[in-house]
């Protein structure tokens, strides 16, 4: 790999691991999440590069319940 294009992946890998760390700290406040277990969501937004932790802060921190 390149300097270029280092430089160019750089950025999104740094964006990843704040998604990530956003997601994880978020999660581990919560006792319940829409649609799928806490186990299911948190091997989502950390093995699924980058729709994994959109997915998760758009459609999983939604719970329609009781607290």
């Amino acid at each position: 790999m390149n300097g270029e294009m280092i430089l160019l992946l750089a950025p999104l890998v740094v964006m990843e691991l704040i998604l990530k760390a956003v997601c994880l700290k978020d999660w581990m406040k919560r006792e319940s999440l829409n649609g799928l277990s806490r186990t299911a969501w948190l091997l989502i937004f950390l093995f699924v590069n980058l729709l994994g932790p959109v997915a998760y802060l758009v459609y999983g921190r939604k719970y329609h319940g009781n607290d």
